[in-house]
């Protein structure tokens, strides 16, 4: 699983434009944990990184990959065991927890580079967050 990593709250190059913004650091949020086989989807407290990063992205320059973006430092893992999951299924859920954050470059092989993605808390079934 992936740290979770958006350029929605992380572009700030406008003169101005970032003067009472938070800069970039670990937050708690709430995360959708589900797996395709267990019927629940249960919300885990965990911390990610968000914030405004510096960024100048130029005409010619692809935007994944020269935006800089609030992104881990260090990470550790934790988990926990889903519910509703039946005989058979490893119900072992393992999610990111952000230590430290800084900014850096998007890296598109193992973060989310979305201008806005459906976002760590949106479950997939049917009925969330049983």
């Amino acid at each position: 699983l992936p740290p979770f990593t958006t350029r929605e709250r992380s572009s700030c190059w406008q003169p101005f434009s970032c003067c009472n913004t938070p800069a970039c650091r670990p937050i708690n949020v709430t995360i959708a944990a589900e797996k395709e086989d267990c019927l629940v989807c249960m919300p885990i407290t965990t911390t990610i990184c968000s914030g405004y990063c510096e960024t100048r992205v130029s005409e010619k320059s692809s935007p994944a990959s020269s935006v800089r973006v609030c992104t881990y430092r260090e990470v550790r893992y934790e988990t926990t065991l889903l519910r509703g999951c039946p005989a058979g299924v490893d119900p072992i859920f393992t999610y990111p927890v952000a230590v430290s954050c800084h900014c850096d470059l998007c890296k598109v092989a193992s973060s989310d580079c979305t201008v806005q993605g459906t976002g760590p808390n949106s479950c997939s079934l049917p009925n969330p967050f049983v």
